[in-house]
């Protein structure tokens, strides 16, 4: 049976989400946090497909998903949400179809486009935060800077070979936070696509799982404080590195 987040008692939640309840930092208040919350995905491939999961079984109120490409064989070994009689259909649709299977509360909405298109056509009045999991360049310069004019709180994640990036922006002193263009001015954008890189699935995995708990203990809390921080993923030497971030003026813009 469907059942409407608004109607959830308090017995559903424990029974649908009661060994996340036990976490530090969540509780039956964090969890009815979460259900109130709206993310909007962008990207539905390696690291894309692995976070929405994980999203959804947390319980998430709504997550809108982005993507206009389609399902080839290619992906299949490392984009969990497709399989064989996938290949050919859109990326977002398939998606939804998933993940609409998982829990009885998200509401999964989608759309065959890109960042940029779908900004054209809607506006974020009641969007929480901006996760970006694409392997564009300039889709994460562009999503990092509109999420910081609107002060919605952001992080993106990339993935090359067995290394992954991890960044997140302040959406609350957006006057202190650096962008993602601060961080990688020069990056060439067709070296940067995860159709050059090689790549064993477990490396997405990883990186989207450890992106995914913050972001659910994040969203989690009445006071969000997503801070201004990079991480840097090594998996061949099992390294996490944690840069810190100089407060700076950010002088880039969303066009």
């Amino acid at each position: 049976m469907d059942l409407d987040q608004q109607e959830l008692t308090d017995n559903q939640v424990i029974e649908e989400f009661g060994r996340q309840l036990l976490v530090p930092g969540i509780s039956e208040e964090g969890q009815n946090n979460l259900l109130k919350k709206h993310i909007l995905l962008v990207g539905l491939g390696a690291l894309g497909t692995i976070a929405s999961q994980y999203l959804v079984r947390a319980g998430i109120g709504s997550i809108t998903l982005l993507d206009f490409d389609k399902v080839s064989l290619s992906n299949l070994h490392r984009q969990i949400n497709y399989n064989k009689k996938d290949i050919d259909g859109y990326k977002s649709e398939v998606s939804k179809q998933v993940l609409e299977n998982i829990n009885s509360v998200t509401k999964i909405i989608q759309h065959p486009l890109s960042f940029e298109e779908f900004l054209k056509k809607n506006n974020f009045e009641n969007l929480d935060f901006i996760f970006d999991c694409s392997d564009s360049y300039q889709t994460k310069i562009n999503s990092s800077l509109f999420a910081k004019a609107k002060s919605i709180a952001y992080s993106s994640i990339s993935i090359n070979s067995s290394e992954g990036i991890f960044f997140s922006q302040d959406h609350i002193k957006t006057d202190e936070t650096l962008c993602f263009k601060c961080l990688f001015p020069n990056i060439d954008e067709t070296n940067h696509r995860c159709l050059n890189s090689a790549m064993i699935g477990p490396v997405a995995g990883f990186v989207a799982s450890l992106a995914c708990s913050k972001i659910i203990l994040e969203l989690a809390k009445n006071i969000p404080q997503m801070k201004n921080e990079i991480l840097l993923i090594d998996l061949l030497t099992s390294d996490i590195n944690k840069l810190q971030l100089k407060i700076s003026n950010c002088k880039h813009t969303y066009e």
